[in-house]
């Protein structure tokens, strides 16, 4: 539904990133997840939200 990302520093090429992604919210019909993407020396290199819709898999 929705991807919000906040490019806060480049990264070499070759350099390595880390990125950890928490629920803000998982409910029955939409989730909300906040992503921080940092470098190898720990800094900040991206900050993200993502809202997505849960669609029952039909069979």
């Amino acid at each position: 539904m929705e991807l919000n990302c906040s490019h806060l520093r480049g990264v070499p090429e070759g350099g390595m990133v880390i990125g950890t992604a928490k629920p803000y919210r998982l409910g029955k019909k939409i989730q909300v997840w906040n992503m921080e993407i940092h470098n190898e020396q720990g800094e900040l290199v991206c900050v993200s939200r993502l809202t997505i819709a849960v669609v029952e898999q039909k069979r």
